[in-house]
């Protein structure tokens, strides 16, 4: 690890995460971003791309999935009396993609390339692993392992539905629609 790097200013980049209520939670949302951070080799948050396929950042990505997620919350309470909880919804937005900076990494080409974390370990499993290890509910870090369409599960809980679905609007306003309908919903390649 790099002593000598300044840290990651988590609450300046997801100022949600002050809202969460749960002291311990809160400060292992921070913590694990921290510990992702450190073990990256990007210098700054906003050069992650979103992944190989969609170049846009993954910094406003992940921001406005935060915002809609929440969005969609507040909705749910406003017209179904329908309560989510905001706090692991807020903890598995934020570390939804945190797994994304220790995944890839910026080539001496300057092209973005898959770390060995990202060429043996699905999508989000690094941040869960650190999540699971820092006491976060498993409730969030199956989210962590969910969110992706590429997963190979479905989230189990109200929460891991939000962030999947606004995950794939976000890409969908971003990039470009990926989904076709046949009888059901399947993804398009």
């Amino acid at each position: 690890m790099d002593t000598a790097r300044k840290p990651l200013d988590v609450i300046a980049l997801y100022p949600q995460v002050q809202e969460i209520r749960d002291e311990k939670l809160r400060n292992a949302v921070i913590e694990i971003w921290q510990e992702m951070w450190e073990m990256s080799a990007w210098d700054d948050p906003g050069a992650l791309p979103t992944s190989f396929e969609i170049p846009y950042p993954n910094l406003p990505h992940t921001q406005c999935v935060v915002a809609m997620a929440l969005s969609v919350a507040d909705a749910f309470k406003k017209y179904h009396g329908i309560e989510v909880n905001r706090d692991h919804l807020i903890a598995a937005a934020v570390l939804q993609d945190a797994s994304k900076v220790v995944e890839y990494e910026p080539g001496p080409d300057g092209k973005v390339r898959r770390t060995a974390i990202g060429k043996n370990y699905g999508h989000g499993f690094w941040c869960a692993h650190l999540a699971v290890q820092k006491g976060v509910p498993h409730e969030i870090s199956h989210v962590m392992l969910t969110h992706s369409s590429s997963a190979a599960k479905f989230p189990d809980t109200l929460e891991g539905k939000i962030l999947y679905y606004v995950d794939q609007l976000d890409v969908i306003g971003i990039h470009k629609d990926r989904w076709t309908k046949h009888l059901m919903i399947a993804k398009r390649d």
